[in-house]
């Protein structure tokens, strides 16, 4: 056998992998990024497959799609993914995944702070130096949540005195563990990645009942790929993944 004809044929087998391997592209909404970066990344190991994960505001999600970047699959609140549906812009065919869990972090090393129920709550808001949170404006749903908890408490008012606003939750712990910020109120599964942040949930009184859902876009372009990283999501993987990230797994 000619010395060419074994590199030629590793050369051949290479270029068929390559034009088997797709991408799989996703867009999350940001509290949903832990979970559905772990399972991608496992997913793209298992096929070979190259997996995209793009995360952002529910706002900024609900934004990208109207504007036409191209996603396989999209992961957001059941408000989003309605707007979008009846845009005809994803599929009618929605999962519930996971159900967003708010909490409050501090600087690692920092005492817990009071907050067993919705009166120690107050009067931890009340006592704090500074607090940190999503700026509204920037399309994220935990900053109007927590303005909204804090009104129904009567401190609204305090609260905004003492703000240190952020785009995104990675900014709200990156705040804390800086020190530039007391508290900060967010997604637990958007804090729970810094090393420099402790945080716990918030009382059941004061929580989240938003849930993340998933549907495959109109255009999409791997639908294929986009279904069974949906099975993957909504299957044993999926709600341990949810669960270390701090999410509450929906029932299926």
């Amino acid at each position: 056998m000619p010395r060419f004809a074994v590199p030629a044929l590793l050369c051949l087998l290479a270029g068929i992998a390559s034009a088997d391997a797709r991408e799989l592209k996703i867009l999350t909404g940001a509290g949903m990024s832990m979970p559905v970066r772990a399972l991608a990344a496992e997913y793209g190991t298992r096929t070979g497959n190259t997996v995209t994960v793009v995360s952002d505001t529910a706002g900024g999600v609900q934004k990208r799609i109207e504007a036409g970047e191209n996603f396989d699959l999209v992961i957001g609140t059941q408000a989003v993914l309605d707007a979008l549906t009846r845009e005809n812009k994803v599929s009618a065919a929605h999962s519930d995944l996971a159900q967003m869990v708010a909490g409050i972090g501090a600087k690692r090393g920092a005492p817990k702070p009071a907050i067993a129920d919705s009166a120690q709550f107050k009067a931890t808001l009340l006592a704090a130096k500074n607090i940190t949170y999503v700026d509204p404006a920037s399309g994220g749903i935990t900053g109007v949540f927590f303005l909204s908890q804090a009104d129904r408490l009567g401190v609204g008012q305090e609260v905004r005195a003492k703000a240190v606003l952020k785009p995104n939750g990675t900014g709200v712990a990156d705040a804390v563990a800086s020190g530039q910020a007391q508290f900060g109120v967010t997604l637990i599964s958007e804090m729970m990645p810094n090393p420099g942040v402790t945080v716990w949930p918030l009382p059941d009184e004061l929580q989240m009942t938003t849930i993340y859902t998933a549907a495959i876009t109109s255009n999409a372009q791997n639908a294929m790929d986009a279904q069974a990283m949906l099975d993957d999501l909504r299957g044993p993987e999926g709600h341990d993944a949810s669960i270390k990230a701090g999410l509450k797994p929906v029932s299926h």
